[in-house]
């Protein structure tokens, strides 16, 4: 059993509210809860704990957000950084974690109220990117989260699909803007537009991974309305017809 799973048990957090879902080809955030093995949540207890790193403080708003990672007892390991500015014009905002990220605190400054992103600790977050463009502003915070194991290999890493987040700078109104069972592979946010495009990667030829091999295709969201499904570029039919023009020219050359 993945130690994700087994540790979940003991860090469920009950009451919080569940995951909107506003698009339906964005997939449930909340997996169907299994039955707890209570032996593996004893081990988990004796090898394992919740570890608060370091608060972030979100720019001017009345926010700041505490990644929450899962930890081994017998070893000290710092991670990736989970927060980045993903665009190279801007100065960056940074911030390591030590263990793996499965959850983040949002807390209110002035009311000191406090929520939990997800309402369980079965996703493993790889990053958090708070970043906010003087030249288009939205109230967004994305996230790059690994939802399961979908290798099969017994661990949540970058392996695995990954899936694009968004919810507003308090930590409410969470979604997911990209399909299961794809990997994130870009985004770019054009400059001085609301438009976000994201490349994904599908598991194309079903092998339980992400190759060369599987290729990309490109989603167009628009930023001041989240609300509105993406668009697929180029579209099904200039796609179809650029594979031809591919095969053709091909066989050509080959010949």
């Amino acid at each position: 059993m993945s130690i994700f799973r087994i540790f979940a048990t003991l860090i469920l957090l009950g009451g919080l509210a569940a995951c909107s879902e506003n698009s339906p080809q964005r997939a449930a955030t909340s997996p169907p809860e299994a039955t707890p093995d209570t032996a593996a949540v004893r081990k988990a207890a004796r090898e394992y704990r919740v570890h608060y790193n370091t608060s972030v403080s979100l720019d001017s708003t009345d926010f700041y957000y505490q990644p929450i990672s899962v930890v081994p007892l017998n070893q000290g390991s710092r991670s990736r950084i989970i927060s980045s500015n993903e665009y190279g014009e801007y100065e960056e905002a940074r911030s390591s974690i030590e263990g793996t990220c499965y959850n983040v605190l949002f807390f209110q400054k002035s009311t000191l109220q406090e929520h939990a992103l997800f309402a369980h600790g079965r996703f493993v977050i790889m990053q958090i990117d708070i970043d906010r463009k003087p030249d288009a502003r939205w109230p967004y915070l994305f996230y790059t989260v690994i939802k399961a194991d979908t290798n099969a290999d017994g661990h949540q890493t970058e392996a695995d699909a990954s899936t694009l987040f968004v919810s507003d700078r308090s930590g409410r109104q969470l979604r997911q803007l990209t399909p299961n069972g794809t990997r994130l592979a870009n985004r770019i946010i054009l400059p001085k537009t609301n438009i976000m495009l994201v490349e994904v990667q599908p598991d194309s030829n079903k092998d339980h991974a992400f190759t060369h091999a599987d290729g990309t295709y490109w989603l167009r969201f628009n930023l001041a309305n989240l609300n509105t499904p993406p668009t697929r570029q180029p579209t099904p039919a200039l796609s179809g017809a650029l594979n031809q023009q591919m095969l053709e020219r091909q066989s050509r050359t080959e010949q």
